[in-house]
């Protein structure tokens, strides 16, 4: 039986994904700073694993909650869905903000895919890894931070450092760059600036679905995608695909990043 760790799972794209893998008979276990969701009990016993309070910064917390989880059941894949936002912009940054969004965007997933690799490598077992970037993290997004653009970049080429390390020991490494999605996270922002702005950024013309960054991430844990590794896959309805702004499109104009929440709940994740 696969058996596939979550970090950030409490809500959003994590608790999408989960819900998906349980539903294909995979079992699933959550890493996140919230107590276990409501609906966490609607997993079926069979898919259910472990829900473990940690923060992905801390890196002796996240070992003992993959060693436990591995106990459990052996682990075959890892998606790292953790993240924190930030509006500042290098006027407004300073090195508190900056240090904590590489803390928990890089950090977070580099610590947990480390102990995840080594499980498996001890066990002489193959396996598979998904980190959560974003557009943000393949070229500049108007209204995130600077903070956040290059926690996102840094994660791109730490993913592929780890695809490059992994692959003699048959774990794979991949990540994907949603887009806006419509998440808690996200909620401040589409408020403020307008869903319809907003989706103007792509060709689709719309904002992504976390179900739809969870199908992605589902088919990269898969032995569909046996050969994959160290690739980056948008799931952004093309708006990394262009070379200028769609007319009409979202401008990137001024914004006061002071109106827009630098601070998280434990519950908030983001690509």
């Amino acid at each position: 039986m696969t058996h596939i760790v979550i970090t950030g799972g409490a809500s959003g794209i994590g608790r999408s994904l989960a819900r998906r893998l349980a539903a294909r008979g995979e079992r699933v276990s959550v890493l996140d700073r919230a107590p276990a969701a409501e609906w966490w009990g609607t997993i079926p016993d069979a898919g259910r694993g472990l829900w473990q309070v940690v923060d992905v910064t801390d890196g002796s917390g996240v070992a003992a909650a993959l060693c436990a989880a591995e106990a459990a059941e052996p682990l075959t894949g890892l998606a790292t869905c953790a993240g924190a936002v930030s509006h500042e912009s290098v006027l407004d940054i300073g090195q508190a903000e900056f240090a904590r969004l590489i803390d928990v965007n890089v950090w977070g997933a580099i610590t947990t895919a480390q102990t995840f690799a080594r499980i498996l490598v001890d066990a002489d077992r193959p396996g598979a890894i998904v980190t959560v970037s974003s557009t943000a993290g393949l070229g500049y997004v108007s209204g995130l931070g600077i903070a956040y653009h290059a926690s996102k970049h840094a994660l791109i080429g730490a993913t592929r450092s780890l695809a490059g390390d992994l692959a003699c020991h048959g774990i794979r490494a991949t990540c994907v760059a949603p887009g806006l999605v419509r998440t808690p996270m996200s909620a401040h922002e589409r408020e403020t600036l307008g869903e319809d702005r907003l989706a103007a950024r792509a060709p689709a013309g719309r904002l992504a679905e976390p179900e739809e960054v969870a199908a992605a991430i589902a088919w990269l844990l898969s032995p569909a995608a046996s050969l994959v590794t160290g690739h980056v896959l948008p799931v952004d309805g093309g708006q990394a695909s262009l070379a200028v702004p769609l007319a009409g499109g979202y401008a990137p104009a001024c914004v006061d990043t002071r109106s827009l929440p630098h601070d998280l709940t434990p519950e908030e994740v983001h690509p």
